[in-house]
């Protein structure tokens, strides 16, 4: 792909769906239609479209006559040629910046008084730094507010996957508790920020019956994909992917090439796997959205996830549009004063939340072991007697073997609760000696 120009034949051919998430069909005899290769600018991929053989055989020959187009189209005789040519940039490029933006505070609206302008559309995306409490609170307070005028309401979460729908929905309805959602889930292995984070929000849509839908791709495709790139997956795993890819959105590129940058730990990753890998998680739950919503055309979604999957429209919210062109409507916590960043920007004051107890210990799982790699100088671990390459076996006497079992533990804990952890120590020239070690919390 980086390296060729294509000719397609035929809008519904589906190497362009892995390309452009979809093209439409033109109405026309036939059509010739140049875009850019969004693995290399300096490629293209030219789009032919026929509907009649007539006006096929007409225009070819008469196709080099029109080199300076980007779109060319007759009627099926052949006959009426409508030309199109996309905008080139001429002479050098300039970087200019935006003016200073100046904000009204005088006409400043609260979180109630922005939903009026949500009351038509379909899906409300409201944005969030996932470490932020403040954030989570304006999520649960749009939830209430938009329950509380159409009851109607689902909400999509990314902090889920799609392969725990069951267990979510079983929670929900509430024939399992809340430690067997959150094992079955898996969601302190595989999200791993305190619930205390979203419990809120997931207690009121128990309390309400309001469906709540898992909208991420199974973090083993998207990991494989980050590492080795879309080729790198077998043609079983293949079938998990959305149909459609949409990669041609400059814009979006670009700005996840300045936060790809930002991380060292990502300089022996490929950026274009990076981005492969982001683009099927916006995909994936921009399907999950298409698809619920079609099943139950009744209902508005709230969805839930990272700002950066939402601003400018450009991760989840164009991508679901183009599957469904339903009404959307963006609500970022806090960013960048920016045009067309969303529809409205919310600024909360920072808020302290709950947050489970942590036993202060650097921690790594391996063969069903859990050992303590190491204690900062004032871990409460330390302080109680840990040391650095104890063995967790238990907590309270139940079996640890895997970091997520010591959070699930956790999560249920209060500060200055203590606890009781068994654990096997090595000694030098003796056998291993097996130690339980009271910690509080």
């Amino acid at each position: 792909l980086k390296n060729s120009s294509f000719a397609v034949m035929g809008n519904d051919n589906p190497f362009l769906n892995s390309l452009f998430g979809r093209v439409k069909p033109r109405n026309a005899g036939f059509s010739a239609e140049v875009k850019k290769n969004p693995w290399n600018s300096e490629k293209v991929i030219v789009i032919f479209q026929a509907k009649s053989t007539a006006a096929e055989n007409v225009f070819v020959t008469k196709l080099l006559q029109y080199e300076k187009y980007s779109e060319v189209s007759c009627d099926e005789k052949g006959a009426e040629i409508t030309t199109q040519a996309a905008a080139s940039e001429r002479g050098m490029r300039v970087e200019l910046r935006e003016p200073a933006a100046a904000i009204d505070l005088s006409a400043r609206k609260t979180v109630s008084e922005a939903l009026d302008r949500a009351r038509d559309k379909k899906v409300v995306y409201v944005g969030e730094t996932h470490d932020r409490f403040a954030h989570h609170t304006v999520q649960l307070q749009v939830i209430k507010e938009l329950f509380g005028k159409n009851p109607k309401l689902a909400i999509g979460m990314e902090m889920f996957q799609r392969q725990f729908q069951k267990p979510l929905d079983e929670y929900i309805a509430g024939t399992i508790d809340e430690r067997e959602f959150l094992k079955k889930t898996e969601y302190f292995k595989r999200w791993s920020l305190d619930y205390n984070l979203y419990k809120p929000i997931l207690d009121f849509a128990r309390e309400r019956k309001i469906p709540v839908l898992a909208l991420n791709l199974r973090e083993e495709l998207s990991g494989k994909v980050s590492k080795g790139g879309i080729d790198s997956l077998s043609a079983e795993e293949v079938k998990d992917l959305p149909p459609q890819l949409d990669f041609s959105d400059d814009a979006y590129r670009a700005r996840l090439k300045i936060i790809f940058g930002q991380h060292r730990v990502r300089k022996e990753q490929s950026f274009d796997h990076f981005y492969q890998a982001q683009v099927l998680w916006d995909e994936t739950m921009a399907q999950s959205i298409d698809e619920y919503l079609k099943k139950n055309p009744g209902r508005l979604m709230v969805v839930i996830a990272g700002s950066g999957h939402l601003a400018y429209g450009s991760g989840i919210p164009k991508r679901a549009y183009r599957r469904n062109g339903l009404p959307y409507f963006i609500m970022l916590n806090d960013g960048d004063v920016d045009r067309d960043i969303a529809d409205y920007l919310v600024l909360p004051q920072a808020l302290d939340g709950a947050a489970a107890p942590r036993i202060m210990a650097v921690l790594n799982d391996q063969n069903s072991r859990v050992s303590i790699i190491d204690l900062p100088e004032d871990s409460v671990s330390r302080k109680a007697g840990v040391k650095v390459g104890d063995v967790i076996l238990a907590l309270d006497g139940k079996k640890m073997e895997k970091i997520e079992d010591i959070k699930l533990e956790l999560f249920f804990k209060k500060k200055d609760d203590t606890i009781k952890l068994t654990v096997l120590r090595k000694r030098f020239l003796l056998p291993d000696k097996e130690l339980e070690i009271a910690v509080k919390l």
